[in-house]
């Protein structure tokens, strides 16, 4: 991320490894914050650090309201996995 490489670094399901102790939060904050200009960093997964809320520009905690599963329909390749 440090380096103008990339316009777009995701890191998905980070939120757990940072939970799990795997990766200090301080950690994770340092190479964001050491970014490259212009590089956008997404961050995915549940129960974010407050740390890392405190650094992000946008933040969106996402709620299921109705999900085919509960009707019955099972995973589809290319859509659930």
């Amino acid at each position: 991320m440090a380096h103008a490489d990339y316009d777009l670094v995701i890191l998905d399901e980070l939120t757990y490894v940072v939970t799990f102790g795997w990766v200090p939060v301080t950690d994770v904050v340092a190479g964001i914050t050491a970014r490259a200009p212009g590089t956008n960093v997404v961050v995915t997964g549940r129960d974010a650090a407050p740390e890392l809320i405190a650094l992000a520009d946008t933040v969106t905690e996402m709620v299921k309201v109705k999900h085919a599963y509960d009707a019955g329909i099972s995973a589809r390749r290319g859509i659930e996995y």
